[in-house]
């Protein structure tokens, strides 16, 4: 009886030991899972912040490229209202005219409108060359600026301050004796391949 009391006591002992050891093993997959799992979530929450951040660049790479486009296509000019001006277009007559272009840069001062001592020089060139080749001519300056808007500065428009200029320059060729001198001032129309130059000051000679 004592041999067949261990034995089933030993019996009984094994399988509970075998169903413990079965409920730890699932216990371990269990956490094993777990733990997959929660990898799983970490890795999908760094996509999506990855895919976020893929989206804010190209969202931000196309407003670049917008604002590209915009620049190099600058609004057509339009005449301000109450501005006294007559119509202020380039003039493309034909004929035997001539035009002398000179950078605004060399004229003026960033924002002013009173001429360098040596635009002097170069307007003084261009007067003796007037006079000597297009005696009796009518001369229309136009003044121009490039597209930046004006911020500092009293001139509340480029259109404004090209007038300004164009004025400058006209005043200054009449008392070189150039007769017939009219300004305009054209603003930021008619733009040159770069800022500077696109900053300018035509004296078209007029037959």
């Amino acid at each position: 009886m004592i041999r067949r009391g261990g034995i089933v006591a030993a019996l009984f002992c094994l399988g509970i030991g075998g169903v413990l050891g079965g409920c730890s093993k699932k216990n371990t997959q269990l956490e094993l899972a777990q733990q997959e799992a929660a990898e799983l979530r970490e890795k999908n929450v760094e996509l999506d912040t990855r895919l976020r951040e893929k989206d804010n660049k190209i969202a931000e790479l196309e407003g670049r490229i917008q604002a590209t486009q915009a620049y190099q296509q600058p609004p057509a000019y339009q005449e301000p209202r109450n501005s006294g001006w007559n119509n202020p277009k380039p003039y493309t007559g034909g004929g035997s005219n001539e035009t002398f272009t000179v950078s605004g840069d060399v004229l003026f001062d960033s924002g002013q409108t009173s001429l360098k001592a040596a635009a002097k020089k170069e307007l003084d060139k261009i007067a003796s060359k007037i006079k000597s080749n297009h005696a009796g001519a009518s001369v229309r300056v136009e003044g121009y600026t490039d597209s930046d808007p004006i911020k500092k500065s009293k001139w509340g428009t480029n259109e404004a301050l090209s007038k300004a200029r164009a004025d400058a320059v006209a005043s200054y060729l009449s008392q070189k004796g150039v007769g017939d001198v009219s300004a305009v001032g054209m603003g930021s129309a008619n733009p040159k391949a770069t800022k500077a130059a696109s900053r300018r000051v035509e004296i078209v000679v007029v037959h």
